[in-house]
């Protein structure tokens, strides 16, 4: 276990971003050639094409939200055992984890397979669209399976303290996948099959260089490839609730949206923009949240309680100095920021009130990020879902509708973010404090 980074000791601050760097990188690795895609389509197969992909959104989104969640869960298990040194409970977690990814793959892919063409139905996909989205979605689920296989030996790498690896993989695959896809659109009669067909050329190949890479490190063997059921009992304990939460939160946002699509299409633009811009606060964060989980995991199965809080504290001193610090400075470059994305002054104004309302405020998103995945590591997962899925959705939600009925208001539609995230984040810091998830290691 060459690059194994044993979070249990040495310096808190240094450990932690040392984690986090590599995880900050992937996560701008993904953004980046996701946005790619968007400009490939959008501009070499035009609107229709970027309409039939647009179709599947939810479906494709939703699964990556639930098996990054199951990742998590299996992390976590990982991350306790390598942090209390029990070799024979980290080998049998390793290999359950990949074992489980192999067999949800295969059987999600068939189950897909079967049901795409009744979910877009569901959905009510226009005609004119349907069969692309339809072939598009078919091939997304061809490749399932390894993009599960990757996520598993991901979440493994990164339990065992080793962040760099994932994200050169993802580096290489992302080239890759950019380079195939001008590639495919060009060869390829089919241009949403072509789409399709290189973004499973980069699944296929992240799955093979992972796996490679954890058989030739000694941390798997394929003979040992097994589901253990009290293990798999943990990891699912654990990753289902983050996996639901994540596909609940996405489902609520399309009610947000409905919201917001009530408004005329200055403020649709501004917010789509902003959206994008949030993304420079978003990424930082959750890379943050997530080494502060596979901390608290490693430290936790170390019994080492107090250096979970000092992780915490040092989490959340970065976070919140970092989310001031950038809210400065597009607060005060606001106008030149949405300028990037649009030129009509109206946009941008709208744009310029967007941030004045939700920018200041994002420190709450820090609380909420960190304490929950904190818990996560701790192996409480229930809890921080519920939290999340009270705020993020019922909450917003009934507050959204009660504030547009006071007055049709973008400002207060805006209002509605920070309100959600220092509820959620002051109810998971409610829970932290009790105390009551620092139990036994899972």
């Amino acid at each position: 276990m060459a690059k194994t980074l044993d979070l249990t000791q040495g310096s808190v601050t240094r450990k932690l971003l040392l984690f986090a760097l590599p995880l900050l990188g992937a996560s701008l690795i993904q953004q980046l050639y996701t946005t790619v895609d968007i400009l490939f389509v959008s501009n070499f197969l035009g609107a229709e094409a970027s309409a039939a992909i647009g179709a599947s959104v939810f479906l494709t989104g939703a699964l990556i939200n639930f098996f990054t969640g199951v990742s998590i869960g299996a992390g976590v298990v990982i991350a306790q055992a390598f942090g209390r040194k029990d070799k024979e409970q980290l080998s049998k977690s390793i290999h359950t984890s990949m074992a489980l990814g192999l067999i949800g793959g295969v059987l999600l892919t068939v189950l897909g397979v079967l049901t795409a063409s009744n979910f877009l139905s569901a959905i009510d996909t226009p005609a004119s669209i349907f069969q692309d989205a339809l072939d598009y979605v078919d091939v997304f689920f061809l490749g399932l399976t390894f993009m599960l296989v990757f996520n598993m030996a991901a979440g493994v790498m990164r339990a065992l303290g080793n962040s760099q690896t994932p994200m050169m993989i993802q580096l290489v695959c992302g080239i890759i996948h950019v380079a195939t896809n001008y590639l495919f659109i060009l060869w390829m009669d089919n241009g949403i099959l072509a789409v399709a067909w290189s973004s499973v050329l980069s699944q296929v190949l992240s799955a093979i260089m992972a796996g490679h890479y954890l058989l030739k490190d000694g941390v798997m063997h394929i003979r040992k490839l097994a589901v253990d059921g009290p293990l798999t009992w943990k990891i699912v304990r654990i990753g289902l609730p983050a996996g639901l939460q994540g596909v609940v939160v996405s489902l609520s946002n399309v009610f947000v949206q409905y919201f917001i699509n009530s408004f005329d299409v200055v403020a649709i633009a501004a917010f789509t923009a902003y959206y994008r811009i949030e993304l420079l606060f978003y990424m930082p964060l959750c890379a943050l949240g997530q080494s502060m989980m596979t901390f608290t995991g490693q430290n936790v199965g170390a019994r080492l309680y107090h250096r979970v809080k000092d992780g915490l504290k040092t989490t959340l001193i970065f976070g919140v100095g970092y989310s001031f610090a950038l809210a400065a400075v597009l607060l005060w470059f606001g106008r030149e920021t949405f300028g990037i994305f649009y030129s009509d002054p109206e946009v941008i104004d709208m744009g310029v009130t967007i941030i004045r309302i939700a920018f200041p405020f994002y420190f709450f998103y820090v609380f909420l990020e960190t304490f929950a995945d904190t818990l996560r590591g701790g192996g409480e997962s229930a809890v921080p879902m519920y939290i999340v899925l009270f705020s993020q959705c019922l909450l917003r939600t009934v507050i959204l509708y009660c504030f547009m009925q006071l007055a049709h208001d973008i400002r207060l539609l805006v209002a509605v973010y920070p309100i959600s995230w220092g509820t959620a984040g002051a109810m998971l810091y409610w829970y932290y404090r009790k105390g009551t998830w620092m139990r036994p290691p899972v």
